[in-house]
């Protein structure tokens, strides 16, 4: 791909000591409702999108920096963000789980994938730079992170007049989501401004329509339609990585639903053998009174066997 801009074309992804100081921000908020969850991802947006509906996966452990293996060569180990908690009361960090909240704004530069271009693109159409915004969530029965990515790509009233791209969806981790977010909202800009970009290389990068489906570039005069190419098996690829969470997601419902089972037969389980034991050691117990009663009663049929047999002899000394 011929680049025709005069600025250096950005290296892929360099990420050096994680996101730069004013990109990077990390804050605690307790939880106490999903309303809440909902105003910490959709107000900073200004405005409220309806969330896409997809089901979490677990994402790995992770520690310390990590590498993305399905993009090895896209950029270098991010370090996890530090996290900071706002000071409660004990009642209520034990009752309340923390969410982490992500902001990443392109007006503050950066060296992320897609970022440059995504940047150059938004400066050429007069289009204020886009924002990213990411929340951590807990919804799986085992408590795994969950990202919430929102991209908001604010639009231009004046000429040339742009509209407002907005669209989210769940990541299992603040990184990959962003680089999701990138590439996805740099394709929304390219399908939204075909004609004003008509002439620039920025012609001939992937287009997304206003529901993230590919769209057919413009073909190049090298390259051809090889872009489309690889945009439309990444897009299927992102498809069955989807699929996969929900499987991965209906899989984990399913063991947690077997463990509470399981847990409940266990609990069951030894309540009933204390109540065994205890009915074992009550009848051990009623057996040894009976032991100790049938002895009581063999000697006093013997002392009154004694007795009588007193009372037939003093009656024949009587008699005699």
């Amino acid at each position: 791909m011929v680049a025709t801009s005069a600025a250096p074309r950005p290296r892929l992804a360099t990420i050096k000591g994680g996101l730069s100081a004013p990109n990077q921000r990390h804050q605690q908020l307790p939880l106490s409702s999903l309303a809440l969850l909902d105003l910490s991802l959709l107000d900073i947006a200004h405005s409220r999108p309806p969330i896409a509906s997809s089901l979490p996966v677990p994402p790995q452990k992770l520690a310390g920096a990590r590498r993305h293996p399905w993009r090895r060569n896209c950029y270098r180990l991010l370090p996890l963000p530090r996290q900071h908690h706002l000071r409660a009361s004990p009642s209520l960090a034990a009752m309340e789980p923390y969410v982490q909240t992500e902001t990443y704004d392109l007006e503050n530069g950066g060296s992320l994938v897609f970022e440059r271009d995504l940047y150059l693109v938004s400066e050429r159409l007069a289009r204020p730079p886009p924002k990213f915004h990411g929340v951590r969530i807990h919804d799986t029965p085992t408590g795994e992170q969950q990202w919430m990515i929102t991209a908001d790509l604010k639009g231009s009233s004046e000429p040339p007049i742009s509209e407002r791209i907005l669209f989210s969806f769940k990541a299992c981790n603040w990184p990959d989501g962003l680089a999701h977010a990138l590439q996805e909202g740099l394709a929304r800009v390219c399908g939204q401004h075909i004609a004003a970009l008509r002439g620039s290389r920025f012609a001939y990068f992937a287009r997304h329509d206003t529901m993230g489906e590919p769209m057919a570039p413009s073909s190049h005069p090298v390259l051809m339609i090889h872009v489309q190419h690889l945009d439309l098996m990444l897009h299927e690829t992102r498809k069955e990585l989807e699929l996969t969470r929900v499987h991965n997601h209906r899989a984990q419902m399913t063991l947690a639903h077997h463990a509470e089972a399981i847990q409940m037969l266990a609990k069951d389980r030894k309540s009933l053998r204390l109540q065994r034991a205890k009915k074992d050691a009550t009848i051990r117990r009623l057996r040894e009174k009976i032991r100790t009663l049938e002895v009581t009663v063999r000697t006093q049929q013997d002392q009154i066997q004694e007795l009588e047999d007193e009372g037939d002899d003093i009656r024949e000394a009587m008699t005699s």
